[in-house]
């Protein structure tokens, strides 16, 4: 078990090992600082109430508190029995106890080094001391926490650390060190502006440091302050610290005392990569950076991507292509952001630039923000090219950034670091995959032209299986590279075997090891979700079934996504929609498979179809409302099926999903899971039907109609009988509609779905007009009426009346046609059917132009043609402009 580790000088956390803890709400997180700010001393039950309530506690408050602490024991010691005293939160004496030494909490080791600084000898080793120690100081105590500022035990805390750093910058004037203590008294004096004897040290330190304009200032905004907050002039400590300013009585730090470094010329970039290949575009989007840089402005440019997508190859290409622009030197560091080993801290990077720039080991200062303070002052008005490979996050990034105009630096990593952007106007690049043209350049440069050329079916399906990522490119090139003999399409072979597992790629540099660096990197709830999005059937995935796949609140899930999308182990490619590259999918599926726990996966799976079956569902019932869909059962538990906004939004929610549906047809199809199959292609016939998409409609039914005669699913069987129709009389071939028809009504007459038997007259009823035979689909428009009053559907009674008139045009009787159509167009009315009313007019028209009155038939058809676009139906506003083309032309 690993040691937990608290902070209390700054915001109350704890972590145990890496992993950060949840210490609860907001009061409990409060009895936790209050334990730690007393720093091993026990705190009695009415200190913790008076905390937490002041003088008006509820009646339970004591069992609150004990609640609190129950809470808290089982957050650090998780499998800690009921009654057992525990290691961290101990009983005493009618309150509790917290067992933390110096190696777990910060306010104790900070005072460690407070005692050892004030005895240290010489000064210089005591500053060193100080500033480690005030390295702990990262805010006000227990500062995340609003309601318990000014409580006694946090206001003494943080009046230690204002003492402590008056401490430091005595030592380091005494020192001659004023520079390396400035930063941290800078921030100490931040927290307290109306602590007279700290705003008058850092006066003195910033004199002694050269900035005399800055310690008057310092002056005035203090004077100010005490006027406005406290009504009093400054103390005597102020107006010493300002007359010593004044009258310069303040020993500026001389140069050969503060030992300034001679800076040298660094070198440091790797070597450039001889098989570089492609990224053009992206080459010169990054050399455009130099050309018209902000005026005083460094240059920053970020490249982020995928693991693998090559960040670091075009990092150092174009480094190289620059380097001559920059002749102060090149910094290069990996700052293995993700990697094995664990991320570089800057303070470890900055004394490795510190040392190539020349300065020696004694002369480093101890602490990040006098190492950061030293470093731009070595760069400042230097042109050096600075590249910061693979960062884990802006905190990594933010101190090595030179800070002079003439320098540029290059970031990249495998999160976006958008706060570059926000705070220094840094330019950003997103690197995806290689073009296909760059994925075959890429292998050419590596095998040779001669040797890609004569294989090209080869080559493009080893640029398929590698999904065009230039690391698994590389792999694949190195693999071939090591036997010339092999003909490339063995190599091909070798990745179809593979069957989309990642083993074809586990050679020299396993694939897996590179995505493994960003899949540690993540929350366990990040990593769950990760490893279930390999269950995602469709190219992408929404916020809202991503949570329903992870039975999670949709705020949670968002925040998710985000974490998984800042590591690029996940691509939102467009606002809300989010895709996962193959290999990294077959990445996520293996680690699914092998860390499936109480049968997690087949959970997440089942709720996720579940969440696509009923959204879809949802969405047709606005386009295609008061019909049923057979047989539907309740949603899953925890899936959370979206509710689009009106007939517009479940267009949308068709148009955004309906690749992501048709790949959760095949799943379940694939799976067994033979239901949603079936009623999945059922949902989506209304948004086929009318965005044109007959090909895909038929596919889609075809599938399900397999899956459903494998399983002998009779009701899926007729239903999907019946909808393969509808794709085929759309397609134009009403011979294999009727087919089709047909059996679904050998079908039918086994079952008892008396819905199904309407549609399916209406169905017969349509397709017999078409070829020909109005008298018997008359007929059976006619039955079909009669079973949607039985079964009590009046929007099918309008459909049966449409389809009466429709039959009575093509009879040649228009008068009786527009009755019956009339009278369907009443229900479409009365339902709010819009679509319905649509096909109507159109109806009305083709009347009206039988009896010869060309004007009346066009102002029909031109209401339909309205509606139908309104409604966002290509197909049938197309079929109308044909027809009021012939209009036209009559």
């Amino acid at each position: 078990m690993c040691a937990i580790r608290f902070t209390l000088l700054g915001a109350v956390r704890a972590w145990q090992g890496d992993t950060e803890l949840r210490l609860g709400p907001p009061q409990q997180r409060a009895v936790l600082a209050l334990l730690l700010a007393a720093a091993g001393r026990p705190v009695s039950l009415s200190e913790l109430i008076d905390l937490l309530w002041a003088a008006d506690p509820p009646s339970s408050a004591a069992n609150i508190v004990h609640r609190y602490i129950g809470a808290l024991r089982r957050v650090l010691e998780p499998g800690l029995p009921s009654r057992a005293p525990g290691r961290w939160l101990i009983p005493h004496a009618g309150g509790y106890r917290l067992a933390a030494g110096e190696d777990t909490l910060d306010l104790l080791r900070l005072r460690r080094l407070a005692g050892q600084a004030a005895v240290e000898q010489p000064p210089s080793r005591a500053v060193a001391l100080y500033l480690e120690a005030l390295a702990w100081c990262q805010g006000r105590c227990a500062g995340d926490l609003a309601a318990v500022q000014g409580h006694p035990a946090f206001t003494a805390v943080d009046r230690e650390c204002a003492a402590l750093a008056d401490e430091a910058a005595e030592a380091a004037l005494a020192a001659g060190l004023a520079p390396q203590v400035l930063p941290a008294l800078r921030r100490a004096a931040g927290q307290e502006p109306l602590a007279e004897p700290l705003q008058a040290r850092l006066m003195l330190l910033l004199a002694a440091a050269g900035h005399q304009a800055e310690a008057l200032a310092v002056y005035e905004t203090t004077r100010a302050a005490l006027a406005e907050g406290l009504g009093i002039d400054p103390g005597t400590d102020l107006r010493d610290a300002h007359r010593r300013v004044l009258s310069q009585q303040v020993d500026e730090v001389q140069a050969e005392k503060a030992e300034v470094p001679r800076v040298v010329r660094p070198a440091q970039l790797p070597a450039d990569l001889a098989a570089f290949a492609g990224r053009r575009a992206e080459v010169a989007r990054v050399s455009a950076l130099l050309e018209e840089p902000a005026a005083g402005a460094m240059v920053i440019g970020a490249i982020d991507g995928m693991p693998g997508a090559g960040k670091t190859t075009l990092a150092v290409h174009w480094a190289h292509l620059v380097a001559d622009r920059f002749p102060d030197g090149q910094l290069y560091v990996n700052l293995r952001g993700f990697g094995p080993g664990g991320a570089l801290g800057p303070a470890e990077v900055l004394r490795g630039f510190l040392a190539a720039l020349g300065v020696t080991p004694p002369q480093v200062p101890a602490d990040l923000d006098g190492r950061a303070a030293l470093y731009r002052s070595l760069l400042a008005g230097q042109r050096v090219l600075v590249v910061l490979d693979n960062a884990r996050d802006v905190a990594q990034v933010r101190p090595l950034l030179p800070g002079s105009p003439g320098c540029m630096v290059i970031v990249t990593g495998r999160n976006r670091l958008t706060g570059l952007v926000a705070s220094d106007g840094a330019w950003m690049l997103t690197l995806d995959v290689f073009p296909a043209a760059d994925a075959r350049e890429a292998l050419a440069r590596r095998l040779g032209g001669d040797r890609v050329a004569a294989e090209p079916a080869a080559v493009d399906e080893i640029i398929a299986a590698s999904g065009r990522l230039p690391l698994a490119l590389a792999l694949v090139a190195a693999r071939a590279a090591a036997h010339p003999v092999f003909p490339l399409a063995a190599i091909a072979g070798e990745l179809r075997d593979a069957q989309g597992s990642l083993d074809a790629f586990a050679r020299d540099t396993d694939v897996r090891a590179v995505f493994s660096w960003s899949y540690r990197m993540l929350s366990p709830p990040a990593a769950r979700l990760f490893r279930l999005l390999a269950l995602q059937a469709g190219p992408d995935i929404s916020p809202a079934a991503a949570a329903s796949l992870a039975a999670l609140p949709a705020r949670p899930a968002r925040a998710l996504l985000a974490e998984l999308t800042r590591t690029r182990l996940l691509t939102e490619y467009a606002p809300g929609r989010y895709s996962l590259h193959d290999l990294l999918r077959s990445y996520a599926a293996e680690l699914c498979a092998e860390t499936d726990l109480d049968g997690d996966r087949d959970a997440a799976a089942s709720r996720l179809l579940s969440h696509y079956l009923h959204s879809a569902h949802r969405s047709y019932l606005l386009l295609q409302p008061h019909q049923r869909l057979p047989g539907l059962e309740p949603a899953a538990d925890s899936a959370a099926p979206e509710q689009p906004d009106g007939y517009a939004g479940a267009l949308a929610w068709f148009t955004a999903e309906h690749r992501v549906v048709e790949a959760a047809v095949r799943y379940a199809a694939h799976q067994g899971l033979v239901r949603y199959a079936w009623q999945l292609a059922y949902v989506m016939t209304p948004f086929y039907q009318r965005s044109g998409l007959w090909h895909d409609w038929a596919a889609t039914a075809r599938t399900a109609l397999d899956a459903a005669r494998a399983a002998r699913d009779q009701d899926g069987q007729a239903c999907m009988h019946r909808i393969l129709a509808g794709a085929c009389f759309h397609l134009g071939d009403s011979s294999a509609a009727l087919a089709e028809l047909e059996r679904a009504r050998d079908l039918l007459a086994r079952l008892s779905l008396p819905a199904e038997q309407a549609y399916l007259h209406s169905n017969f009823g349509s397709v017999l007009s078409r070829l020909g035979r109005p008298e018997e689909a008359m007929t059976h428009h006619r039955r079909a009426l009669e079973l949607y009053r039985a079964a009590d559907l009046r929007i099918g009674e309008a459909y049966a009346m449409a389809g009466i008139g429709s039959c009575a045009n093509r009879l040649g009787q228009p008068d009786r046609a527009i009755s019956s159509i009339a009278t369907a167009m009443d229900i479409h009315a009365e339902l709010g059917d819009v679509y319905g009313s649509a096909g109507s007019w159109q109806s009305l028209g083709d009347s009206y132009q039988l009896l010869g009155e060309p004007g009346a038939a066009a102002a029909c058809l031109e209401r339909a043609m309205a509606l139908f676009r309104g409604l966002g139906s290509r197909a049938d506003e197309a079929g109308i402009l044909a027809a009021l083309g012939d209009i036209q032309s009559g």
